[in-house]
């Protein structure tokens, strides 16, 4: 009697236990490569809403950033990434890197994640003074597929110099050992701090290549998608505040995320306790804000839930239905 009532409660949880797996919820977050500040981002955030709510199991997916994660998320391999505004619009457009995938139709913003600058790095005894030193250099662009690529790629287009370099692909990593060997000459980064272009300010010393008056009209004159904004003194150790074109980038979903599912994160990130830790984690994390009106205009909009949330606390703007 007690065996068979032993076996009927084992088969009572196994016929169950699917049901219960079901109800955890895995979320595939798309970030960047290590050394990168969106792996770093999605790491830290991961990690604590994974920790805050047992029913979501956020997954971080090691990408080559921006340009993928937005790809991925256009095929529905990810639930979430950081992407850069220019990337949503882009994607909308069918343009540059997505002229040739499905529109990107899908994609709901939760929330501006940071406003990145693009910048290029060489030591601090080098010889590489000014952008134009880097005529006929090995220059890193970054890892194939990261915004990285993209923004760095603009930039030298913009100024006529993309055909003056020597183009290299690779890691944020791999970039940062290599210029401290001599392997390459100078590497672009997106974003600040980064873990790369950080250790090796600390251990040898860098120098952030200026950007002129000139420099900046050509690129926002041809890429209008990218501001004027200030590197403050000290982001890396020794670097004096530095003028560099800034891009805005945004935390966002696919549109099969529940909205109950985003409305409980935002509530629970938003927390001053919460962006704090995020903040400690990766200092990009404190310039989260909703960024409604700037991030519509792209052409994509809000996911429902981060409409509700942001209504309930009154961030909704007027200007947008």
């Amino acid at each position: 009697m007690r065996i068979a009532t032993l076996t009927a409660v084992a088969l009572a949880l196994s016929a169950s236990a699917p049901a219960l797996a079901q109800d955890k919820q895995d979320i595939a977050w798309g970030g960047s490569n290590p050394g990168g500040v969106m792996y770093y981002m999605v790491g830290v955030a991961g990690t604590e809403i994974s920790n805050q709510f047992p029913d979501i199991n956020v997954t971080q997916v090691t990408t080559g950033g921006s340009t993928e994660n937005a790809k991925r998320l256009i095929k529905g391999e990810l639930d979430m990434g950081i992407v850069y505004g220019s990337h949503v619009y882009m994607g909308l457009q069918q343009e540059g890197p997505f002229e040739s995938d499905a529109k990107a139709e899908m994609l709901r913003g939760l929330a501006k994640a940071y406003e990145g600058p693009t910048y290029f790095v060489t030591l601090a005894d080098s010889d590489i003074q000014s952008l134009e030193d880097l005529d006929g250099k090995n220059v890193a662009l970054g890892p194939p597929g990261s915004g990285t690529v993209f923004n760095c790629s603009n930039i030298l287009r913009a100024l006529d110099m993309l055909d003056s370099i020597e183009p290299q692909m690779m890691t944020f990593a791999d970039a940062g050992r290599a210029l401290g060997n001599g392997q390459i000459d100078a590497f672009c980064q997106s974003s600040a701090p980064a873990a790369a272009v950080t250790e090796l300010a600390e251990t040898e010393g860098v120098r952030i290549l200026p950007y002129t008056e000139e420099h900046m009209a050509a690129i926002t004159g041809t890429y209008p998608f990218y501001h004027p904004g200030t590197m403050p003194e000290n982001m890396y150790q020794g670097v004096a505040a530095v003028d560099l074109p800034y891009t805005t980038v945004y935390w966002v979903a696919h549109e099969r995320v529940p909205a109950d599912t985003v409305q409980k994160v935002l509530e629970y990130v938003y927390r001053p306790e919460v962006m704090k830790r995020l903040a400690d984690g990766h200092r990009a994390w404190a310039q989260m804000e909703p960024d409604v009106e700037n991030f519509t205009k792209l052409g994509a909009p809000m996911h429902p839930g981060a409409e509700a949330y942001y209504k309930e606390q009154g961030l909704w703007p007027e200007s947008v239905n």
